[in-house]
Parts: structure tokens; C-alpha cells; sequence
């Protein structure tokens, strides 16, 4: 049983609540991508003609899939760290989902549709990333009240595990926006830069990080009795 379910039945209402958003909004994802039919008017270009002019919106829907499946695995660790919920959490959790997560397929179906068009690619990959990125602001906006302001964290969780995860899921929005700005000179390499953060954030960075202060700690007191 997670601490979640076993301290705080809100927490567990907040979760259903939330996972709820997270899977409609991963299943919209999907209605971007046009199904050709025999009768359109461009038919006679033929079947792989017509999905392979799509390879944007493929990618734009596989950066977007995994950019909201990341998500949904990270504020699911987050609220397992939380031993009780008040009302701001509730709140701020709701603007997130609104943000960060529901209207995420918007962009996603704009950058698969724009992206290429030599006057109208630019707005669509700072779109994009403008809207990752608030959702990330939004996400450690979250975390932030939780684990610092609120104090709803679990006794259990160390100091160590807290700044771990803060450390893992603060620089996403700054990286965000950091491409986002790039994005008005390149915005292909700008999506290229979207797609290598979703890469780095399916590492379960907070445990690594947390493993390599672990070990720089058991190292440290041997390097001081060497001396």
C-alpha cells in the first residue's frame, strides 16, 4: 500500500483524479495523425505516399506520448512522497493538469501540422516549448509547495531523497525554455532538443542522483582519513 492510499485518503482521490487527465490526455495524442481514406481528394498519390508525408505528426505524437507519460511517472513519485494534502495542493495540482498535461495535445497536433512550413515552423516550435515549459514551471510550482512550503512530505522521506528529486525536476522548465528561445533560430534543432529531454527524463534520475550523493558521502570520510 502506498503512503498516499495509507495516510491520506484525499491523496488517493487526487491521484485517481489526476491519472484520470493524464490517460484522456495521452489518448487525444493520437487523433492529430489524419487516417487517409480512398475518397479524399488527394488519394491518387497513393496509401505510403500519404503516410509518409505524416512523419511530422508522428513525431510531434512519440515526443508528445512520452513527454506526458514521463510526467504522469514523475507526479506519481512526487504525491508517494506526500503524507497528507490541503487545499493549495489540491489547487495548484488542478492548474498543473490544466496546463502541463490536458491541453498538451493542442501543440502537439500544431507542430505536427506546421512543422516544414518555412513561414509558420518558428510559431509552432515555440509554441510547443512555451507550453512545455509552463507546464514544467507548473509541475515544480507543485512540488515546491508540497515538499517546501506546505511541508506534506512523508517523515519518512530524507532530506537527501527532497533535494534529489528537486534537483532532477527543476532544470526541465529552464531547458524548456532554454530551446524554446533556440527555437526561433533553428526549430528543427529545437525540437531535436525537445525530444533529448524526454530521453534524459526516462532515466530515474532522482534514484541516481540520490545514489551518487550516497556514495560520494561513503567516500568522502575515506578521502579525510587518507590525509
Amino acid at each position: 500500500m502506498s503512503v498516499m492510499e495509507r495516510d491520506d485518503p484525499s491523496l488517493g482521490r487526487i491521484g485517481a483524479f489526476s491519472d484520470g487527465v493524464f490517460a484522456f490526455a495521452i489518448t487525444l495524442l493520437v487523433l492529430a495523425i489524419r487516417i487517409p481514406h480512398p475518397s479524399d481528394t488527394d488519394a491518387s498519390q497513393g496509401l505510403l505516399a500519404l503516410l509518409a508525408q505524416q512523419w511530422r505528426s508522428y513525431l510531434a505524437y512519440g515526443l508528445s506520448f512520452m513527454l506526458i507519460g514521463i510526467n504522469w511517472t514523475n507526479h506519481r513519485m512526487m504525491f508517494s512522497t506526500f503524507s497528507r494534502a490541503n487545499h493549495t495542493l489540491v489547487w495548484l495540482n488542478l492548474l498543473y493538469l490544466m496546463v502541463g498535461v490536458a491541453f498538451m495535445p493542442v501543440p502537439t497536433a500544431v507542430l505536427g501540422a506546421w512543422l516544414g512550413d518555412p513561414q509558420n515552423q518558428v510559431v509552432a516550435a515555440v509554441f510547443y516549448g512555451v507550453s512545455a515549459a509552463v507546464g514544467g514551471l507548473l509541475y515544480n510550482l507543485l512540488w515546491w509547495y508540497g515538499a517546501y512550503a506546505a511541508k506534506l512530505t512523508s517523515p519518512t522521506l530524507s532530506v537527501s531523497q527532497r533535494r534529489a528529486h528537486t534537483l532532477a525536476w527543476a532544470p526541465a522548465p529552464v531547458m524548456a525554455g532554454g530551446l524554446t528561445a533556440f527555437a526561433f533560430v533553428n526549430p528543427h534543432l529545437a525540437v531535436a532538443g525537445y525530444v533529448a529531454i524526454v530521453f534524459v527524463y526516462v532515466l530515474p534520475i532522482p534514484k541516481l542522483l540520490a545514489m551518487m550523493r550516497r556514495r560520494s558521502a561513503r567516500s568522502y570520510p575515506k578521502r579525510k582519513n587518507l590525509r
